[in-house]
């Protein structure tokens, strides 16, 4: 199938490794320019490097640091000037560390609001004018199950990403009739360095080794596995393309079956 995406721009946010990495080698295997951002400016040469090896498209790298409003915007201007015709935009962050609700202290939460939800929102004001002019755009939030299901012990992520969906609705039906749509990504069960992170902190915690809870965790998950960010993307490659264009305002888990909510 044809996904109509040959010559389209897409800007996708932490995406020199994990699961931003994956969803941009796949949009460029269907023939999609890049604009990669990262605060790791090594990174970012070396995924360009990677992506171009496999694909005959350009790719663009900048540095963003998504802890820094000020940073964000800084960037973001420039990406926006230097780059005019940006089709689509994927919204993406490292996830805050696992912290209990009486641990959690204001700053924390300041930053992990910064990260997973204003960082994406600044962006988005940035590019929108471009998409609203040409009648076309697609934005993709990355958020977590865990913004519809919560989890103990992860209130940082849990509230900052149930923000990010509750502002992704609400901009889906206000630009919908300029053939822009807004969607989110419940990521669930990607083998990232962020899920990584969680699956030795667990390890740890517990005092069993990383092989065992991952184990444990897969056996969990109806599919019976973790997913790599490769099997991840294409379905928010699908929704990037014009063939998606009556699906807006929704919230897609892609979890292999793990949420339980109807």
């Amino acid at each position: 199938m044809d996904l109509m995406l040959r010559g389209k721009t897409a800007l996708i946010m932490s995406s020199s490794k994990g699961i931003g990495k994956g969803i941009a080698l796949s949009l460029a295997l269907e023939g999609c320019n890049l604009i990669l951002t990262s605060s790791n400016q090594k990174n970012l040469e070396i995924s360009k490097h990677e992506i171009q090896k496999e694909s005959n498209v350009n790719v663009k790298i900048y540095v963003m640091d998504v802890t820094s409003s000020l940073k964000v915007d800084e960037a973001g201007k420039k990406i926006v000037e230097e780059c005019h015709n940006i089709d689509i935009m994927v919204g993406n962050g490292p996830g805050p560390r696992p912290v209990s609700c009486l641990d959690m202290s204001v700053e924390q939460l300041r930053s992990a609001i910064q990260t997973n939800f204003i960082s994406s929102v600044q962006l988005t004001k940035l590019v929108l004018p471009n998409m609203i002019e040409k009648k076309f755009g697609r934005i993709i939030y990355m958020t977590s199950t865990t913004a519809k299901e919560p989890d103990e012990g992860l209130v940082l992520s849990n509230s900052s990403r149930s923000g990010l969906l509750a502002y992704a609705k609400t901009l889906s039906r206000e630009i919908a009739k300029h053939n822009i749509t807004v969607n989110c990504i419940l990521t669930g069960g990607v083998l990232s360095d962020r899920s990584n992170e969680l699956i030795k902190h667990d390890a740890r915690s517990q005092g069993r080794s990383y092989e065992k809870v991952l184990e444990q965790i897969n056996a969990l998950i109806p599919c019976g596995y973790i997913a790599t960010p490769e099997v991840f993307s294409h379905v928010i490659t699908f929704l990037c393309s014009p063939l998606a264009k009556y699906i807006t305002g929704v919230a897609i888990p892609i979890d292999g079956g793990y949420m339980k909510s109807v």
